[in-house]
């Protein structure tokens, strides 16, 4: 897991010191979304499609009767005592092709206002990310269903589980919700494992469905690294800091996507909840190369000695270890044993060299610090 984004052999070119030996390779691209076989990013709506029973895709609206039961029948207030039994009122009522303003206010009718409070948070996604956004002047009915289950399921799974809660922790919504696809009532299923959290781990998972889907189509875990890892972790937290979830993390790069993801959760329960808002902070840093990351960096890794900007690289170049928790550990400690201000000339090159993308070309790194990092180069030199 690379956080210390840019390669420090190129400074050492320039500053006439030898290769600091810091892997080139960028672990930005690493999808961290997944656990066991969980698919973060399916659980979280992003493929898992819903349709209106219009189109068979892979969860259906049904309300559990026979396929022939008609609308005219469906109006009776007391057929639908819950949230799910609504909206298969409403599926039937308000098809893709004619999803227009009251369309289900027959379905509304005598319902309980907790119900339709419930139905409230499905209806306006429905309406404005579906219907006024992704699909909107799309006659495709197919499109709304996707949508529907893209970017509303969880609504879905919330309005479902009718205020129900049980034992169970955040983490295994996840695994819960996979094994649903195969269900021969899909919604029932999730909303059924939302229905089985915690009150807190109901909590936990709300807070990251609204990151999410503030985040748009951002990765999961770039976007909500906290959210994310507060639901896997199921809220755990230990007594390590910031810059041991950094040294922690160097070994996360490696095995499969779930043992990446799976890695990281275990980093992430062992850091004080102090720690784990700064280290998300720094996870956001991951590949990038901005003014912001500057400070996210300085308050995880928390330089409280007196090496130089200079010092410092060359502590670094001593990090050289083939034990990847090792490496890491040794390339933040060096950072710690800085001065805030000369452990932030360091960052700031770091960040200069970052916006020049050389990707470890060593001609392009030359050329960034005798060009566009310059000035940046001469304050971290200078006494």
């Amino acid at each position: 897991m690379r956080i210390f984004w840019t390669s420090c052999a190129a400074v050492a070119m320039t500053m006439s010191l030898s290769a600091c030996d810091e892997d080139t390779s960028s672990g930005a691209g690493t999808d961290y979304t997944q656990l066991g076989d969980v698919n973060l990013d399916t659980a979280l709506g992003d493929g898992v499609t819903a349709t209106d029973g219009t189109t068979s895709d892979t969860i259906t609206l049904t309300d559990g009767t026979d396929s022939t039961d008609a609308m005219a029948t469906d109006t009776a207030p007391a057929k639908y005592p819950d949230c799910l039994s609504l909206i298969n009122c409403v599926a039937q009522s308000c098809t893709p092709a004619n999803w227009a303003t009251g369309c289900d206010a027959t379905c509304l009718t005598g319902t309980s206002p907790t119900v339709s409070t419930e139905y409230a948070s499905v209806s306006t996604c429905i309406q404005t990310t579906c219907r006024d956004g992704l699909c909107k002047g799309s006659s495709d009915p197919k499109c709304i269903g996707d949508c529907i289950g893209q970017k509303c399921l969880n609504k879905v799974a919330v309005c479902g589980a009718d205020g129900k809660t049980g034992v169970a922790k955040c983490g295994s919504y996840f695994t819960c919700t996979q094994a649903c696809t195969s269900n021969k009532d899909p919604l029932v299923c999730i909303s059924g494992c939302y229905a089985a959290l915690s009150a807190t781990a109901q909590g936990q998972y709300a807070a990251l469905d609204a990151c999410t889907s503030a985040a748009g189509g951002t990765d999961a875990f770039a976007a909500c690294p906290e959210q994310v890892l507060t639901c896997l972790a199921s809220g755990a937290s230990g007594s390590k800091s910031c810059i041991d979830a950094l040294g922690c993390a160097g070994a996360c790069d490696i095995g499969t996507d779930a043992q990446k993801a799976a890695c990281m959760t275990a980093c992430w329960a062992q850091t004080t909840p102090a720690g784990q808002t700064a280290f998300a902070g720094a996870m956001k840093c991951q590949g990038a190369a901005n003014a912001g990351c500057v400070n996210s960096m300085l308050a995880c890794t928390d330089p409280q000695g007196t090496a130089t900007c200079t010092g410092t690289i060359t502590c670094i170049q001593g990090c050289a270890q083939p034990d990847p928790v090792a490496k890491s550990t040794c390339t933040y400690g060096c950072i710690h044993s800085a001065s805030k201000t000369e452990a932030k000339k360091l960052l700031d090159l770091q960040v200069c060299i970052g916006g020049c993308n050389c990707k470890g070309d060593k001609t392009c790194d030359n050329t960034c610090l005798t060009g566009p990092c310059k000035a940046a180069l001469a304050t971290c030199q200078a006494p």
